[in-house]
């Protein structure tokens, strides 16, 4: 099922009278916000009644309108209690965005690749995006965290920043200063493709 993600429209009620009336046992899949569950209260009280087996992240760009989303898929009538949730990111699906037609298969990639997806899904490895929520923590796919990097420019601003607080040199002052002694005092010359900036009066 694909119900509506508004709460207004009772989106997770849906998804709790489908799991509430189908026989015990029975995989039920849901496409809905990627933290849906999370958000809404109503989701973790899901897993009180059903399992929340897998959770499959979809290409980020599904939905136009910015929604990203997971398939959410559920069996029924057996309580969740601690188990770990299967989680994996189908990052890219092969489609391409066509104007006023919606994303397409223009170049026939999409069969190979759910071919693909559906075998490792149902061995559950096999991916280096697979993860094993845990539900205490987490209703969700977990994007992994960008590493932290330092430049050099970074350091050096820092540095500057910080010496010139030390002497007492406003920093938003002095860079505008700056910016105008370079842009209105001084002369600029242009050769093939090099731009020489000279302070008037200095060599």
């Amino acid at each position: 099922m694909n119900p509506p993600f508004e709460s207004k429209y009772g989106c997770l009620t849906i998804v709790d009278n489908v799991l509430k009336s189908v026989p015990k046992g029975t995989e039920c899949a849901f496409i809905l916000p990627d933290k849906k569950l999370e958000k809404d209260k109503r989701g973790p009280k899901l897993l009180k009644h059903s399992t929340l087996k897998k959770i499959i992240k979809l290409p980020e760009k599904v939905f136009s309108e910015g929604v990203t989303t997971s398939i959410f898929i559920f069996q029924a009538g057996v309580p969740h209690g601690t188990k770990d949730i299967f989680a994996c990111y189908i990052e890219d699906d092969g489609l391409e965005t066509v104007k006023n037609q919606g994303r397409q298969d223009i170049k026939d990639r999409w069969q190979a690749i759910e071919d693909e997806w559906i075998e490792l899904i149902r061995k559950q490895s096999g991916h280096s995006t697979i993860q094993w929520v845990k539900p205490s923590e987490h209703l969700s796919y977990q994007m992994p965290e960008k590493e932290f990097e330092v430049f050099e420019e970074d350091f050096t601003k820092t540095m500057m920043d910080y010496l010139m607080f030390k002497q007492g040199i406003d920093v938003k002052e002095f860079s505008d200063n700056l910016v105008k002694k370079v842009m209105y005092d001084s002369e600029i010359s242009l050769k093939e493709c090099d731009v020489t900036i000279t302070l008037k009066g200095k060599e």
